[in-house]
């Protein structure tokens, strides 16, 4: 073989690796599409679900009874972001190579937790994203109802209260947030593991 084969034979191999390259990023930005499409649909419907969840508590409020319940809700809700918020952080975090150990060993979550870790852009975005914006829309429209209860005469006094109950599910929230995001960070692989023992009990199921 001649030099002049040589280098035809070595840019074939060259233009050959390219188009592969090419193929395989085009297929992966195909999935990452479709991935944001999913993630696009289920915003949609958790969002509308949600809405109408907060009109309906919002309506709830005007009664003593109404109140009560709208109250328990709310600190429901305000769990739920927080919550939310830590496992996607957690699963952003989480170092994948001691679930891959876990399920060697058959440990029970083990291969859930490396399906949330491998997809930790989605799941993620999934958690804090759309639970945690959703449960934060009900928040709001529980308290706005809460305090336009209160503050029904618009008296100083009511105003007053109505502000600082805004304020206090505002606190709640940022604060516990704050606190979860920390907590998720250094506790990363428990958070993820217990979730994916979770989400394998209902696989059982």
């Amino acid at each position: 073989m001649n030099i002049k084969e040589e280098f035809s034979g070595t840019k074939k191999e060259t233009l050959q690796n390219g188009n592969k390259t090419k193929k395989n990023k085009n297929i992966k930005q195909k999935l990452k599409l479709k991935g944001s499409l999913k993630i696009l649909a289920i915003t949609l419907a958790v969002s509308f679900c949600f809405g109408i969840l907060s009109e309906l508590l919002l309506s709830v409020t005007k009664s003593v009874a109404g109140t009560i319940v709208a109250v328990v809700l709310l600190v429901l809700f305000i769990f739920i972001a927080i919550l939310s918020d830590m496992i996607g952080v957690a699963t952003a975090s989480a170092d994948i190579e001691p679930f891959r150990a876990m399920a060697s060993k058959k440990v029970q979550g083990s291969k859930e937790a490396i399906n949330l870790v491998k997809n930790a852009d989605r799941t993620s975005s999934f958690f804090c994203d759309i639970v945690g914006d959703a449960c934060g829309i009900v928040c709001g429209s529980i308290g706005a109802g809460l305090v336009a209860m209160i503050a029904v005469n618009g008296e100083v006094w009511q105003v007053i209260i109505a502000s600082f109950v805004s304020a206090i599910i505002a606190g709640l929230t940022v604060f516990g947030k704050a606190v979860g995001k920390t907590y998720a960070i250094d506790n990363a692989n428990k958070i993820v593991l217990k979730v994916g023992k979770f989400v394998s009990f209902f696989k059982k199921k």
